[in-house]
């Protein structure tokens, strides 16, 4: 493994020298909020315990419900409009798959065998897969973007950051909060929740959400649209308190999301297909002659256990989380008029955690947090029937962490934590010629005896990660240093069909560098600023060849229509990157809210190999943009005996690359692998209006409203054909509630 220093460039040092001094310049005291300050505190717990976001040296954006609501946040695919550098989108050959991105460290890919580079936690439970993480925000308490590594405390494959969900508890009180949602593409949302209490101690939450859409496509071969989302998810939430110091509260999810993906685009190969693409780009991407749907379903349950005993200045905290659901996935034109390379695609999935924490409260010096994790998670899935293929994957991952914070005295205080991993994976992988004429079949219906390839492969592991920050008060904030590391698991990649592709990779590991500026500079202002400096070893990253290459172990004696392709994940990559982080808040009065945040993102890969040869110079990093910001509005007035929330966000983010084989890769002959730079211009007017039944809400809202027609979100090149999947541009709607 090649070492590297971590880099300083000049904005490092100017970062440093401005921050230090501004500590020098200004009196100590404790960091503190002015009691009359108009900016509201916001709590996270982005260390495990809970913290006020401008005492943490983590590089964190908390987003409050008012925040998700009228900013028209509505899933965890819009976050990205008011995070700096975060690029998200959904998946739709996948089950509500989400492909997150953050500081240019990405993951788009749906098997389960692959781990993702984005850590998401909902109720302190983390999805050990990226299906099923694009969900509904309605319902939550709060929502936090951790950037950068998070490999102490959130351990494994959080390698470019956390986000940390957590919904609304039940209260113990009679309640209610009903919503619906009425908006284009004959879109109806409907969400409610009930509260009720549960004797003098408990409470009960009972909550529904069901989506129904249309797609925002216009299919040129059935003249029409398809439909698009059937989602419907109902929960119960049951809180006892057994004493004021010891709490349970048990979560159960029931999910079943049919869906019926937006019509692709076929970008290639080329030339029949390409006409669909091209008509479809003069009218901004309004149209596709997809004929067949691609179908992604999912259905399953979640359930969540979380024990908490307060005991002498310490929390003592038991989490237990099941996830079990099954897919299934149809795909055969690809966003071409015809019938190209049919997929089936059956899985099922479960995953059970533990986590045991202790945590301390002390007025004194020392405060920490420790605990110990465990995960077990198993995939089944089998495909045809041009590769078939039946995978069954096994992992297994137990950690003990820690981490300590001690105050040397007002001005000073430092941290230090570790985590300690180790893990197991095995697959057994089975594959079979292709099926000709069958475009139904699925590997599991294949004859036995005309088995192609097996294999058992395993792996192991165990990792060490750090974190040290050194931290310094002033009386308008404080400014921090921190080192931490991270990795991202190694393991097998299931869709290969060849003993070659199917072989171990490693982990890839992470040496990270943050420098961070939190402050109030007056009681109505707010400047956050954060400095990172990355460098990542072995990582993985995907390799596409022709079926021909001997690297494939084919020889090219499997040729067809299609033109197959190997596909492996290797540790065959080295990456710098380094950024800035700028987040501000100014309240000019208690009426209006200005918003700004902004990202840089300096990135490249110092090493690629490629079958022994060095194509850093070409590839390029996936979803990874170079500049992010946006800018945001919010007014309050009292009109009508009520209260009207305006508001308004533009966001933009810059162009990206993806999927592509970047060694074979020709500009002059290959699709275009790039998306376009694009801007959102968001709007909403709220009104409220308090009654002695309740709350009233009335929401009207716009999305991307200077925009007509559709964008293209995600491009992804086989090595053999490239499609194109589209996300909607400009949508409007009403939304209307009540709660009591």
């Amino acid at each position: 493994m090649r070492q590297h220093s971590l880099r300083m460039s000049p904005i490092t040092i100017a970062i440093a020298a401005t921050s230090l001094g501004t500590v020098g310049s200004l009196p100590i005291t404790t960091i503190a909020q002015a009691q009359d300050s108009l900016i509201e505190e916001v709590v996270v717990t982005a260390r495990k315990r809970q913290e006020s976001l401008q005492d943490v040296p983590v590089a964190v954006t908390a987003l409050t419900p008012n925040q998700l609501e009228r900013g028209s946040i509505q899933r965890t695919t819009d976050i990205d409009k008011m995070v700096p550098n975060v690029e998200l989108h959904q998946t739709y050959i996948g089950s509500e798959s989400l492909s997150a991105s953050i500081r240019g460290i990405g993951f788009d890919d749906i098997e389960k065998s692959l781990e993702p580079t984005v850590g998401v936690a909902v109720d302190g439970v983390f999805m050990a897969s990226n299906s099923g993480a694009v969900f509904d925000l309605f319902d939550v308490e709060s929502v936090e973007v951790l950037r950068g590594p998070q490999g102490t405390l959130f351990g494994r494959n959080t390698i470019g950051g956390v986000i940390n969900v957590t919904r609304s508890k039940p209260t113990g009180e009679w309640g209610i909060k009903l919503q619906g949602t009425f908006g284009d593409q004959d879109m109806t949302d409907i969400k409610g929740v009930l509260n009720m209490p549960l004797g003098a101690n408990g409470g009960i939450k009972l909550a529904f959400k069901n989506i129904e859409s249309d797609s925002h496509v216009y299919n040129t071969t059935l003249n029409g649209r398809r439909e698009f989302r059937d989602s419907t998810t109902v929960s119960a939430t049951i809180r006892y308190d057994f004493t004021e110091n010891t709490s349970v509260m048990f979560t159960y999810d029931d999910y079943d999301h049919d869906t019926i993906a937006p019509d692709n685009l076929m970008v290639g190969p080329f030339p029949e297909p390409l006409t669909g693409y091209l008509n479809s780009q003069s009218n901004d991407y309004k149209t596709s002659p997809q004929l067949n749907p691609l179908e992604a379903y999912m259905w399953g349950d979640n359930s969540t256990l979380q024990v908490t005993h307060n005991w002498a200045g310490h929390q003592f905290k038991y989490t237990m989380g099941i996830m079990d659901y099954e897919e299934e996935v149809h795909e055969s034109s690809w966003g071409s008029s015809t019938v190209f390379f049919p997929v089936n695609r059956d899985q099922e999935f479960k995953q059970t955690s533990h986590e045991l924490q202790i945590s301390s409260d002390s007025d004194g010096p020392l405060n920490y947090v420790a605990g110990f994790y465990y995960l077990e998670a198993d995939s089944y899935i089998t495909s045809g029937p041009i590769q078939p293929f039946t995978v069954n994957h096994e992992a297994e991952a137990q950690a003990l962490y820690g981490e300590l914070t001690y105050d040397f005295n007002e001005q000073w205080s430092m941290t230090l934590g570790a985590r300690y991993t180790e893990e197991d994976k095995n697959m057994q992988t089975y594959s079979w010629p292709p099926v000709v004429g069958d475009a139904d079949r699925i590997a599991g219906n294949i004859d036995p005896s005309v088995l192609q390839m097996a294999a058992t492969p395993e792996f192991s592991d165990d990792n060490l990660t750090y974190r040290a920050v050194i931290q310094r008060n002033f009386s308008k904030g404080m400014v921090y240093a921190s080192y931490s590391s991270g990795f991202r698991s190694g393991g097998f990649f299931n869709r290969g069909t060849s003993p070659a592709e199917v072989e171990p990779y490693d982990s890839e590991e992470v040496d990270s560098i943050e420098i961070g500026l939190r402050s109030n500079p007056t009681e109505n202002t707010q400047l956050n600023l954060t400095y990172f400096n990355s460098e990542y070893t072995d990582m993985q990253l995907p390799l596409i060849t022709p079926a021909s290459f001997p690297e494939c172990g084919k020889g090219g004696a499997e040729e067809d229509a299609a033109g197959i392709t190997c596909s492996f994940i290797a540790n065959v990559g080295e990456t710098s990157m380094d950024g800035l982080e700028v987040e501000g808040i100014w309240m000019p009065t208690s009426a209006l809210t200005l918003r700004a945040a902004l990202g840089t993102l300096d990135a490249s890969y110092d090493s690629y190999d490629y079958a022994g040869r060095d194509i850093a110079n070409v590839a390029q990093l996936l979803y990874a943009p170079e500049l992010t910001w946006s800018i945001g509005a919010e007014h309050i007035s009292q009109v009508f005996g009520g209260e009207l929330i305006l508001t308004a966000n533009y966001s933009f983010q810059d162009e990206v690359f993806t999927q592509t084989p970047w060694a074979i890769y020709d500009p002059a002959t290959f699709p275009k692998i790039t998306i376009d730079d694009w801007e959102s211009f968001d709007v909403s007017a709220t009104y409220l209006r308090d009654t002695e039944n309740g709350t009233f809400k009335v929401i009207l809202y716009g999305t991307d409203v200077l925009e007509d027609g559709n964008r293209v979100q995600r491009r992804y090149t086989t090595g053999s054909f490239t499609w194109a999947e589209l996300a909607p541009r400009q949508q409007f709607g009403v939304t209307v509630g009540y709660e009591f």
